[in-house]
């Protein structure tokens, strides 16, 4: 069972900061953060456990192939530690936009995470039950701050 301490602490001004930055609500914005949550296990592995140096998923998101190269290209262009992030937004600026059209459209937790999970993340495994889990979690520290 992964630790969710550091996951708790740094959720709630994850979300601050997407609900700034695209104009989410609190449920929307904990839907994206149940996704990051099964991504990196709460933020402990940025790097895709069992795969070798430069390979494999990288960052909050676990970027992969083109994905990946486009995350190390731009954090060195940004003179960015990889292990933050700033990158998420980029893509959801960018090339990823519709995720938050599609986030816009619900209202629940369990929408807002598959909506995410569709629009940006596209794994290929969802277990969306570790997704929502991570939600609430999310949405429980938001709530408690």
């Amino acid at each position: 069972m992964v630790e969710k301490s550091l996951f708790r602490d740094k959720a709630p001004s994850v979300m601050r900061q997407l609900m700034a930055d695209f104009e989410l609500d609190e449920i929307q914005s904990a839907g994206v953060l149940g996704n990051i949550g099964t991504e990196c296990a709460g933020f402990h592995h940025l790097h895709e456990i069992g795969q070798p140096e430069g390979k494999g998923g990288y960052g909050w998101c676990q970027w992969t192939g083109p994905r990946r190269k486009a995350f190390f290209k731009w954090c060195s262009d940004k003179k960015m530690d990889w292990k933050e992030d700033g990158y998420l937004k980029k893509e959801i600026s960018g090339a990823y936009g519709p995720t938050i059209a599609a986030l816009e459209k619900t209202s629940t937790l369990v929408a807002a995470v598959r909506a995410f999970e569709r629009n940006f993340e596209r794994a290929g495994t969802p277990n969306y039950d570790d997704r929502d889990a991570w939600a609430e979690i999310a949405l429980d520290a938001y709530r408690s701050r």
